[in-house]
């Protein structure tokens, strides 16, 4: 609930909405929703709270409000700030702060502008890079299934690609949840991002990866025991993701890399035949325990990641770009963010999205 201090009084009146609210054709996905309206609004005080109401159908509560409020007839002197204080299922409350004095300010005729995201469409409009498989649209693929190019649904716009046909994966028949996913059957499938993890001179690294995938099988042999879900190794030990059979393996950490042999209850990143959904956060500059590894939206461990050799590609599929430790099972969708620190509460919310999304038995997560 929002305080009210003092004498502040909940003043505003809606003249008119102004223009109606629909889908923003960001992509094929999106329902994000934008509208505005003009309030009447004035305040005894620096601070002001406004709720405003959506006047749009949603089917969820709204994860993220973006929201501006400026006076339709400025002199130039009255500035603004606004924060989103409290998000509800049909309205949002704003508070106003003047900044430009430390004062009230009589009445107002403001315009008040709000985009409500959901949470797939604020990962979207927040990720990287975005790589998943839901419609025929988002791939291109040859008359055998076999896949060529994923378009990147994030901010990059790098489209994952394998142009050896004798390594691309497939695109699935059946669906997981609702949903299509890419089946690596055969040795050496992968798919390549020509995207730099790492800054040039490896400082402020900072990347946090979210992978849904199954594994169907173990490498048999010693020599090569992995099972390579995501990487950037260039032999130095830069970051990246691979199973054996009763080890988690990560990469880019203080000691090269960390080895989880330890589960919890629905959350065994290396079993067979079952959807998990993994993330990992390398965060150098936090420094001790400010990295983490996540599967099923429960933390596994907390590391102390170091700075890595800067590396132009980036490889799903595998571990590395020569597809030696190759995956032999399924990845529904791949989620990169850099430069974006998420703490404990936002990659549970995260994690249980792609749960929810894809099915994926998890058992409950405390938020």
């Amino acid at each position: 609930m929002i305080k009210h201090q003092g004498i502040m009084l909940w003043l505003f009146v809606v003249v008119v909405i102004i223009w109606p609210v629909g889908k923003c054709q960001q992509n094929d996905y999106s329902t994000i929703r934008r509208g505005f309206a003009e309030m009447s609004i004035h305040s005894t005080t620096k601070k002001q709270h406004v709720k405003f109401d959506y006047k749009v159908c949603l089917n969820s509560m709204p994860y993220y409000i973006k929201a501006t409020a400026n006076p339709k007839y400025s002199t130039g002197v009255e500035k603004f700030n606004v924060t989103v204080v409290q998000i509800n299922f049909y309205n949002a409350v704003l508070e106003l702060e003047r900044i430009d004095e430390d004062s009230g300010w009589g009445e107002m005729l403001f315009t008040v502008q709000w985009t409500i995201y959901h949470i797939s469409d604020y990962i979207t409009s927040t990720a990287t890079v975005q790589y998943r498989v839901d419609y025929d649209t988002d791939v291109k693929i040859s008359e055998t299934s076999r896949v060529s190019e994923v378009y990147d649904q994030g901010l990059s716009k790098l489209p994952a690609l394998q142009n050896n046909t004798h390594f691309q994966p497939r695109l699935s028949q059946e669906k997981q949840n609702g949903h299509r996913f890419l089946v690596f059957d055969k040795t050496f499938n992968n798919l390549v991002t020509n995207l730099d993890l790492n800054r040039k001179q490896g400082e402020n690294d900072l990347v946090t990866v979210f992978i849904v995938y199954r594994v169907d099988s173990h490498r048999a042999t010693n020599s090569e025991p992995e099972r390579g879900l995501f990487g950037a190794d260039n032999l130095g030990w830069d970051k990246f993701i691979a199973l054996s059979i009763d080890i988690l393996y990560v990469s880019g950490a203080v000691g090269d890399s960390i080895q989880i042999t330890s589960t919890l209850n629905n959350a065994n990143p290396r079993a067979l035949h079952v959807w998990n959904v993994l993330s990992v956060q390398w965060n150098v500059d936090g420094g001790v325990d400010a990295s983490s590894v996540w599967c099923n939206g429960k933390l596994l461990q907390r590391f102390q990641a170091k700075t890595t050799p800067s590396d132009t590609k980036f490889i799903i599929g595998s571990a590395d770009r020569d597809g030696i430790s190759y995956l032999h099972g399924a990845i529904g969708e791949f989620v990169l963010f850099k430069g974006i620190i998420l703490l404990d509460d936002v990659m549970k919310k995260y994690h249980l999205h792609f749960i929810e999304k894809w099915g994926i038995e998890a058992g409950p997560i405390p938020l």
